[in-house]
C-alpha cells in the first residue's frame, strides 16, 4: 500500500468511527452496582418520597453494616456510593450501606427541598419568597426520617440499629444541624457541609447555643466542612465565619458529649465542596 493510500485509509477510518458507523460499536445503559431505588408510600407529612440504595456486596444478610444517610439524593447519591465503594474496596472504611432520600417528581426540587429541609418558617432568603412560602417543614420530614425511613431500611437490608451518620450540604446541612439539636438520639455521626446557617438572620447559631444547655447522654461525632470560596465577597454570605462560629459552640458544649472536627477547604465553592468534603468526612467517621 502506497503512503498516500495509507493515509487515505487512516483518515476513513476514524471518520467511520467518529461518526459512529463503526458496527462493533454498542451503546448500552449504565447503572450504578449494587443499587436500587424504593418509592416509598406517602408518608405521614403528606409527601411522597423515594430512597436510593446502595448495599455493598460486603454486607451479606449475615451482617450488620453501619448506614449513612444522605439527604438531596438528586446529585448526592451517584457520588457518594461511587465514593464509598472507592473507599471500601481499599479497605480504608468499613463497608457501609447508603441511603439518600429524594422526590420522585423532580419538577419542584427546590420547593421541597425548602420546605423539608428549613426547620422553621421564614419570610425570606433561600430561593426567594415564593419558595419560602413553604419553609418550615423540617420537624414533620425529620419525623419521616425517624418513623418511617430508618425502620423500613433496618427491617429491609443488613442495617446496623446503631452507629447511623446523616449527612447534609447546604439547607440540607441546616436540617442536620436541626436535627442534631433537637434528636440527638437518632444519629450517632453527622458531615455537615457548608450549612446554612444564614437562614433567618442566623438564627440557627442562636438554636445551637440554646441545645447546648440541654444535657444528653447520646455521643455525637460531628464533621463539619466548607470551601474557602463559600466567603464574602466571593459567595456573597459569610459561610466559612458561621461555621467557624458553630465549630466553637459546639467545641464548648459541656452538656453535651460532642466531638468536632472542622476543615476549610482550599480553592472549593459551594458548588463544589461535596465530594471532597464527603469523602473526608467518612475517612474522619470510619477510618480503619
Amino acid at each position: 500500500m502506497s503512503f498516500v493510500k495509507a493515509i487515505i485509509f487512516i483518515i476513513s477510518f476514524w471518520s467511520a468511527v467518529s461518526h459512529g458507523d463503526n458496527a462493533s460499536a454498542e451503546q448500552i445503559p449504565f447503572s450504578i452496582p449494587n443499587t436500587e431505588k424504593i418509592v416509598l408510600p406517602v408518608s405521614a407529612n403528606g409527601i411522597a418520597y423515594e430512597l436510593y440504595v446502595h448495599v455493598p456486596p460486603a454486607c451479606s444478610h449475615s451482617s450488620q453494616c453501619p448506614v449513612v444517610y444522605m439527604l438531596d439524593a438528586e446529585y448526592s447519591f451517584a457520588l457518594a456510593s461511587t465514593i464509598i465503594t472507592h473507599l471500601t474496596d481499599r479497605n480504608r472504611i468499613p463497608p457501609v450501606i447508603s441511603v439518600a432520600i429524594g422526590y420522585p417528581d423532580k419538577s419542584h426540587y427546590r420547593r421541597d427541598r425548602t420546605r423539608d429541609y428549613t426547620p422553621f418558617f421564614h419570610q425570606t432568603g433561600g430561593y426567594g419568597e415564593e419558595m419560602q412560602k413553604v419553609s418550615g417543614g423540617g420537624p414533620a420530614f425529620l419525623e419521616v426520617i425517624k418513623a418511617e425511613v430508618i425502620p423500613f431500611i433496618e427491617e429491609s437490608f443488613p442495617a446496623a440499629t446503631t452507629n447511623r451518620t446523616l449527612v447534609g450540604h447546604s439547607y440540607g446541612g441546616l436540617f442536620a444541624s436541626y436535627a442534631w439539636m433537637t434528636a440527638p438520639d437518632i444519629f450517632d455521626n453527622y458531615i455537615i457541609i457548608s450549612p446554612s446557617l444564614w437562614y433567618a438572620d442566623g438564627a440557627p447559631l442562636a438554636a445551637v447555643r440554646k441545645a447546648c444547655e440541654d444535657e444528653s447522654v447520646s455521643e455525637s461525632n460531628i464533621y463539619l466542612a466548607v470551601g474557602a470560596y463559600e466567603e464574602q465577597p466571593q459567595n456573597g454570605r459569610a459561610m466559612v465565619s458561621d461555621l467557624e462560629a458553630l465549630e466553637e459552640i459546639l467545641s464548648n458544649c459541656e452538656s453535651r458529649k460532642v466531638s468536632t472536627y472542622m476543615r476549610v477547604f482550599e480553592d472549593e465553592t459551594h458548588a463544589s465542596i461535596f465530594p471532597a468534603a464527603f469523602s473526608t468526612g467518612l475517612r474522619k467517621l470510619f477510618q480503619r
